[in-house]
């Protein structure tokens, strides 16, 4: 059976984890379970091992994202659903074949009393946190939000080219500790493919 504790020794907050919607679920000889895959259809498999796995009836969750109206609690809800596993894309990408597998809201709010992650600036020039060798984009008002919310999900950014959020988009679970604002979740929407980072940093919660 695969390993469902929280005290994980196979994942680190930071990770990042490709959304998938799965329908049927069996059992692997030898070990794991393996998914039915119903959507996104992938142009190549993600370079990422991890994935988020989502049952296609929660799939309304979506488009409800992209439009905006998706609170912090029903966020949770979602993820209670979810589970985040370890594996790869098997037989043409049709089936998901996880080693690992937890529940990814505990997972979440177990890592929340870890020691921080990595402590971002924010650019205002650019409007973007830099937390590897591409901008995070984040517009101004969303970044104010999270300073201002002890805890919060919304969107942070849509691309102005697209102008639409289901076409590219990005949107945070952010959360006050200390004198910091620790992204607890985060989710990256690349013409459908939601790609979701696991507290992957934080940032002051004043603006110098």
């Amino acid at each position: 059976m695969p390993n469902t504790s929280t005290a994980l020794t196979w994942i680190e907050p930071g990770a990042s984890a490709t959304l998938i919607w799965h329908g049927a679920a069996a059992p692997q000889p030898g070990g794991g379970r393996l998914y039915l895959v119903s959507g996104p259809i992938l142009e190549q498999p993600p370079a990422s091992p991890y994935f988020i796995l989502a049952a296609e009836e929660d799939d309304a969750f979506a488009p409800r994202l992209y439009r905006g109206q998706v609170t912090l609690s029903e966020l949770r809800a979602f993820l209670s659903r979810c589970r985040i596993t370890r594996g790869a894309l098997v037989d043409d990408q049709q089936y998901v074949a996880t080693n690992e597998e937890a529940p990814v809201l505990a997972v979440l709010d177990d890592w929340r009393g870890r020691p921080g992650p990595p402590a971002l600036p924010y650019l205002d020039d650019i409007g973007a946190f830099m937390p590897a060798s591409a901008p995070l984009y984040v517009t101004a008002e969303a970044h104010a939000a999270a300073q201002r919310e002890p805890e919060q999900f919304g969107t942070a950014w849509v691309c102005d080219e697209c102008g639409e959020a289901e076409d590219a988009g990005v949107f945070f679970w952010t959360a006050h500790r200390g004198p910091l604002v620790r992204v607890c979740f985060l989710i990256h929407n690349d013409a459908g493919v939601l790609t979701c980072r696991l507290h992957p940093f934080e940032f002051a919660k004043d603006t110098a």
